[in-house]
């Protein structure tokens, strides 16, 4: 064998490592990655699950907001309408605190039973 042969043949064969060596890299970096994605479907997955929960929670908060605002809002008309019933209690609490001071200023007469009778009588009231 000459040089030129034994060149060619150790050529080759660096040549065969380099390919074997790259494939065995290439097989290595594709098995990471596999592993990789075998991880993020993992995780898409479980997000996707936990996605669809909150949206289901997210729901049920949308309807008891709904029905809270309801109730709010059922609260706030009866709070008006009572207001509005004290405004008159009020009126009525301050017409009568007139009247009442009204019948203190006046005078008083000394009046027998018999003239009570008779005055209750003219009126419709008899007394018994």
């Amino acid at each position: 064998m000459n040089l030129k042969t034994k060149l060619y043949i150790a050529a080759a064969a660096v040549f065969a490592v380099v390919l074997i060596g790259g494939a065995a890299w290439s097989h290595r970096e594709v098995g990471k990655l596999e592993i990789k994605v075998a991880r993020a479907k993992t995780d898409a997955e479980r997000q996707a699950l936990d996605a669809r929960a909150r949206e289901i929670e997210a729901a049920s908060y949308r309807e008891k907001i709904a029905y809270l605002e309801a109730k709010l809002t059922d609260i706030q008309q009866l709070a008006r309408k009572q207001d509005e019933e004290l405004e008159k209690l009020n009126s009525n609490t301050h017409r009568a605190r007139g009247d009442v001071n009204r019948a203190r200023r006046t005078r008083s007469v000394a009046v027998t039973a018999n003239e009570l009778c008779q005055k209750l009588a003219e009126l419709g009231h008899g007394c018994e």
